[in-house]
């Protein structure tokens, strides 16, 4: 409500994700704290983000300000992020992830827009959700979970990752008891490379349903077989499936 508030302000057509990250900064919740945490200037981002599209006196008088695709991109993305972090709501939080993921994926940066390091925020979204504030925590331990997340990627922290990166510091607590009990760190991590996430208790729960948007209608397929066989297609493999599917002849094709 705050983003399409912001598009309307600006007489700007469409919801955008310059508009979404408008209303996480403005609204409540951990994604308002980190922004504020990290040094967003309220002001100054949307005076960034009314210069990006043409003002249109029409469109402060529209009811309903629509979503752009890229837009709808940002809201399917925060469904992945609580997903891959195993919780069932979606937050402001994830709807950070959401619109960072959504600029990745079209090799965008956002850190001119804010003003800030958009992975300054990432971090503080993340210490939010870990429970733990970064001064309760060693110099060795925070500079250990950096590594991890950054080792990573787009895909969710393992304890692994974790695991590995505490070790690759010879001269933190837990390297030298492990070095004492025989633990080499170089096997561990080929070992832990060499184990499926999926196979373990880190693996995200599977997904029970998958939604489908097509310019405003929204489909939601309530089948946990199908929404976990999807869950990792980005949006390109899936239209590729799905032309392929329509192109090979018909419903029977399609539904397999």
């Amino acid at each position: 409500m705050l983003a399409q508030d912001a598009a309307r302000d600006l007489g700007h057509t469409k919801i955008r994700p310059e508009h979404l990250l408008i209303g996480l900064q403005q609204g409540d919740g951990m994604a308002a704290n980190a922004m504020t945490q990290s040094g967003v200037d309220g002001a100054a981002l949307r005076d960034r983000v009314a210069g990006l599209q043409t003002t249109s006196v029409a469109a402060r008088k529209v009811d309903k300000v629509p979503f752009s695709v890229e837009a709808k991109q940002c809201l399917e993305q925060s469904l992945r992020s609580a997903l891959a972090l195993g919780h069932n709501y979606i937050g402001t939080e994830h709807l950070f992830f959401g619109v960072e993921r959504q600029a990745e994926m079209n090799a965008r940066s956002l850190d001119d827009l804010l003003g800030t390091s958009t992975s300054e925020i990432h971090r503080q979204l993340s210490e939010m959700l870990a429970g733990a504030s970064p001064s309760m925590r060693s110099p060795a331990l925070q500079s250990a979970l950096d590594r991890a997340r950054s080792r990573a990627g787009q895909s969710p922290m393992t304890t692994g990752d974790v695991l590995v990166e505490m070790l690759a510091d010879p001269d933190s607590q837990a390297w030298r008891a492990l070095a004492d009990v025989g633990v080499d760190s170089e096997r561990l991590r080929s070992a832990i490379d060499a184990v499926s996430v999926a196979d373990t208790s880190d693996a995200s729960p599977a997904p029970k349903s998958v939604a489908i948007t097509i310019g405003e209608a929204t489909t939601i397929l309530a089948d946990p077989e199908i929404a976990s066989a999807l869950q990792h297609l980005g949006a390109e493999q899936l239209r590729d499936i799905l032309k392929r599917a329509i192109e090979g002849g018909g419903p029977s094709e399609a539904a397999r």
